[in-house]
């Protein structure tokens, strides 16, 4: 090395003479050099470690697993769009243990989303897409609701939002839709088996026109192949507007549209609202007996799993679940701003099931959501019950015989009190004393309770209530004795859950017991969890205490 530097710069290295004005361009460009050598060695060096980074050594089994956590939820589902597909393809590019990965992790393919300008050429990419999905359930969603720009149209110039209504102002023909013209129905005609599909039609007159091309495609030969869409297990039917037949001035009818529906075990069907104001302001001439779905009682009875989210009123509910003999899973979104259970006392299924409740044997979970009140509890008996999840419609403070009777009457009808398990509540408008009502008479068994969005309630008042109630009951006799996990879930801002702790310290340790809680703003929310643990570490209680992020924040307490 000191060869190189030549003997007029070499005794500057080993000193503090300042160098001659001749030796100041030797040294900058030794520099020059110098520098560009190291970058060489910190290049190889790089390079080097690279070969022993973790992420190189990693299995792609466990970067897979990684990646599906950037797996994307459309609309509450776990389907792919063309915004998601090319993230995907982008990951798999960037080398290629990543594309093995990508590969490898079969789930990231499972599910896709298309659109109406996917047509009958775009059959060999689908089935391309979903042959990376090895042996897993393929998820596939339909979307002729929330379109862009480029979505109205296809190569066919026809307005999306035409689909299914009639062609010209004078016309009463319906004009062609884009959902029964696009490459769905080959794809479930000839394409690769299929777990789930979503179809969010335009209207429901799209899907009559769909339903027609599927039954044209039938092959009905001794040697057909079964079609994806006949050996579908789950299906999601979704409507932007519901089109009806008016064969009186004020008497609407609904087409059988689902009289061809596969045979699945897992149904979900949305219509929304559209015949409030009739309902309203016609009541005395409107006959709601006359609405049914016309879902063939052979599927209803071979479902588990059934969803049904309608604005009309009970009678056309109650003429489906009658024949809900296997449905473990029932989920109700009332939202109905037309009749009250006790004005409709005059229809026949509600009279008959007043007098005998409609059993369900075999339900284990029911959800009701968006409800003005729960009046249709009154008319329902689950002996097998486990878990009730009611959500209601917060526009004004439920009353009593809004909620607290109708639970109470439920589950007393039921007979299921030693095998319930869960209770929740949310997006509810309710007093201290009425939620300790309906809470303190819910069964012994109770495993998991969950308190979300509540507006109104005192906590401090609450919890007061519980912890006089069990000192008056003794220690031996508590409320929830059998009670694992509580959760309250999205309290406002300011309030305190001070109660809730001395409440749970009250009770004497438990080291099976889980407390969870959110709060709708993300400030102090870790500090205050601190809080908890500590005051629950010191007396004793074995509790586990955390505090989780409110929806929509994303904040992690440690």
């Amino acid at each position: 090395m000191p060869g190189h530097e030549g003997p007029s710069v070499y005794h500057l290295l080993n000193s503090n003479v300042p160098p001659k004005p001749l030796e100041i361009p030797i040294v900058e460009s030794r520099i020059l050099d110098l520098e560009y050598e190291l970058r060489k060695l910190e290049d190889e060096l790089g390079r080097h470690r690279a070969i022993l980074s973790p992420v190189r050594r990693m299995p792609r089994e466990v970067l897979g697993h990684i990646f599906t956590f950037l797996q994307p939820f459309m609309y509450g589902e776990e389907v792919r769009n063309a915004e998601g597909r090319k993230e995907l393809v982008d990951l798999s590019l960037v080398c290629k243990l990543w594309h093995d990965a990508t590969l490898f992790a079969h789930e990231l393919w499972a599910g896709l989303q298309i659109k109406p300008r996917h047509m009958v050429e775009s059959f060999k990419p689908v089935e391309a897409w979903f042959s990376h999905t090895g042996s897993l359930r393929r998820r596939l969603q339909y979307d002729g609701c929330h379109l862009d720009d480029c979505d109205a149209f296809t190569d066919r110039p026809r307005l999306f939002d035409d689909c299914g209504r009639p062609s010209t102002y004078l016309s009463r023909e319906p004009s062609p839709c884009l959902l029964a013209t696009s490459v769905l129905p080959h794809l479930l005609t000839r394409g690769p088996p299929l777990d789930h599909l979503t179809l969010m039609c335009s209207t429901t007159e799209c899907f009559r026109q769909f339903r027609d091309v599927m039954e044209s495609l039938r092959d009905d030969s001794a040697n057909a192949k079964p079609r994806p869409w006949d050996t579908l297990r789950s299906l999601g039917l979704q409507f932007g507007s519901v089109i009806y037949q008016w064969n009186t001035p004020v008497q609407p009818t609904f087409g059988l549209h689902f009289a061809h529906l596969p045979f699945v075990e897992s149904l979900e069907i949305h219509l929304p609202s559209g015949l409030d104001q009739v309902v309203e302001d016609d009541s005395e001439e409107y006959d709601v007996s006359r609405l049914e779905l016309g879902i063939p009682r052979s599927l209803i009875e071979h479902l588990t799993n059934l969803s049904i989210h309608c604005t009309w009123s009970v009678p056309h509910l109650l003429k489906l679940l009658q024949y809900c003999s296997n449905v473990k899973m029932l989920t109700i979104e009332m939202q109905h701003f037309g009749r009250a259970l006790w004005d409709l006392e005059t229809q026949p299924l509600v009279q008959q099931y007043l007098a005998s409740p409609l059993v369900l044997p075999n339900l284990l979970t029911l959800r009701i959501r968006k409800s003005r009140d729960v009046d249709l509890l009154h008319l329902l008996k689950a002996p097998q019950l486990a878990n009730l999840d009611i959500e209601m419609f917060p526009l004004d403070p439920v009353k009593d015989e809004e909620l607290a009777v109708p639970i109470a009457t439920f589950l007393e009808q039921s007979g299921c009190a030693q095998g319930f398990r869960s209770f929740r509540l949310g997006r509810c408008i309710i007093d201290a004393e009425l939620l300790f009502t309906i809470l303190s008479n819910l069964p012994s068994a109770l495993a998991t309770l969950t308190l979300d969005n509540l507006v109104d309630v005192a906590m401090h008042r609450l919890w007061k209530l519980f912890e006089d109630n069990d000192t008056a009951r003794g220690r031996s006799d508590l409320c929830f004795p059998n009670l694992e996990k509580l959760e309250i879930l999205e309290v406002p801002p300011g309030y305190h859950l001070d109660a809730v702790v001395d409440y749970i310290k009250s009770r004497g340790p438990s080291f099976k017991f889980q407390l969870v809680a959110s709060y709708k703003m993300r400030e102090q929310r870790v500090l205050k969890e601190k809080d908890i643990r500590d005051s629950l570490r010191r007396a004793g209680s074995g509790v586990d205490a955390n505090v989780v992020p409110g929806w929509p924040y994303v904040l992690s307490a440690a």
